[in-house]
């Protein structure tokens, strides 16, 4: 008996430990922008890093591709009719822009801004409640589509945009607006809780959580620099932070 009432304490010692640890894992930190830049941009939906030409791309509840410097000035545009652009990524040779009103990603030659081909991912809901961010995990080799709200809900996608898995991911926040993949992590910005999420890109089990004052956040990236990138989609700005991890 004395043997089963060591055991059983040290079980609930082991859990105490165990629950302590992951509450400190979870603790959220708030950070403050060291700069924010205005931009012309109507309602900056999503942003991403272009490595090509060190610039960035960004787009707008319009069906506008942008891209920019780094002082948010416009370099080029190219006009989607009858989209509602929401989140965009770029690799080595494409820009994938996310239209959510039809359930369409268009790809655009990132050199050209000429656009390729447009693809359907097929899914249900109202007009706005579609896939609200996009980006690549290169740690399983796979797009991610995620679905804002009611459920969130993270779909991995070959390389020909096939859904090959979904994941519920309600538990993580009360809504997703932006996804970015950077520094071996993936990355996730909610909007109405305001707070940037990093994740492991294998289990997607939260591993940090930073609070912005930021007002309507909606879009996420990181520079060259490790800088992290927010943009509102209501002021029409763009906000710089120092890397949340330094």
């Amino acid at each position: 008996m004395q043997r089963i009432i060591r055991f059983s304490r040290n079980m609930v010692f082991f859990g105490l430990c165990l629950y302590a640890g992951t509450t400190m894992a979870q603790k959220v930190h708030k950070i403050k922008p060291t700069k924010f830049i205005s931009t012309a941009i109507p309602e900056p939906s999503d942003i991403c890093y272009n490595a090509n030409s060190d610039t960035f791309f960004v787009v707008s509840d319009d069906g506008i591709l942008y891209e920019t410097d780094k002082e948010g000035k416009i370099i080029r545009n190219v006009v989607e009719n009858d989209a509602d652009f929401e989140a965009v990524f770029a690799d080595e040779t494409n820009v994938y822009a996310v239209n959510e009103r039809h359930r369409k990603v268009e790809v655009f030659n990132s050199i050209s801004l000429q656009k390729i081909k447009t693809i359907i991912v097929p899914f249900g809901g109202g007009r706005n409640r579609g896939y609200e961010a996009l980006t690549f995990n290169k740690s399983k080799n796979s797009f991610i589509l995620i679905v804002e709200k009611d459920p969130i809900t993270l779909f991995e996608l070959d390389a020909n945009f096939t859904i090959t898995n979904q994941i519920d991911l309600s538990k993580i926040a009360r809504d997703i607006a932006a996804a970015s993949y950077y520094g071996n992590f993936l990355w996730l910005l909610s909007d109405e809780d305001r707070t940037v999420f990093k994740l492991n890109p294998n289990t997607y089990e939260v591993l940090g959580k930073w609070e912005l004052p930021v007002i309507n956040p909606e879009g996420l990236a990181f520079d060259k620099n490790g800088n992290l990138l927010i943009t509102c989609d209501d002021m029409q700005r763009i906000y710089y932070f120092n890397n949340p991890e330094k």
